[in-house]
């Protein structure tokens, strides 16, 4: 799978700051039809987030997504 600018942007977003990997969204948004790409090409996994945090799905990058998102 080619990584798109859109998808290579929301991974970015995903790990920015210290120690962070995660993207909380609703399942309807845009970014999330992304991400389950992502998640179908083993760039990403999906969660349930804790009640508390108000978003219905959660995406981590996996080793593979962060190796893609370095390499360029």
């Amino acid at each position: 799978m080619e990584l798109t600018k859109n998808q290579k942007d929301l991974m970015a977003h995903t790990i920015s700051g210290h120690d962070r990997n995660w993207f909380g969204t609703d399942k309807s948004c845009k970014d999330s039809k992304e991400f389950e790409l992502l998640v179908s090409a083993d760039f990403a996994t999906a969660e349930t987030p804790p009640s508390w945090m108000g978003d219905e799905v959660i995406y981590r990058l996996t080793k593979k997504g962060k190796d893609a998102l370095s390499a360029g």
